[in-house]
């Protein structure tokens, strides 16, 4: 879920990735915690530039991230959440 609310499938978030045009994007206080085979990553993200619809953004959001391990010990994230701070 984005932090306007929208749900979004993987072909539309890559889709809206290429498009987005951005002067910073930054990660910060990124904490995981691992629960056997799955975790859970939270952090905070800033960014300005333009979105995928051309309007400028100067945000910042604190998001969460559900990873499990998979077949092979591979990591895949399969939900992502966020919201904005004020």
């Amino acid at each position: 879920m984005d932090s306007d609310g929208s749900v979004r499938d993987k072909a539309a978030i890559v889709a809206r990735t290429k498009k987005a045009k951005w002067t910073t994007s930054a990660l910060s206080d990124m904490k995981v915690t691992q629960h056997g085979d799955s975790a859970i990553v939270t952090g905070t993200w800033m960014g300005k530039g333009t979105d995928a619809d051309g309007k400028s953004v100067n945000a910042k959001e604190h998001w969460l991230d559900t990873w499990v391990k998979a077949a092979g010990g591979k990591w895949v994230c399969v939900a992502s959440a966020s919201a904005p701070l004020k």
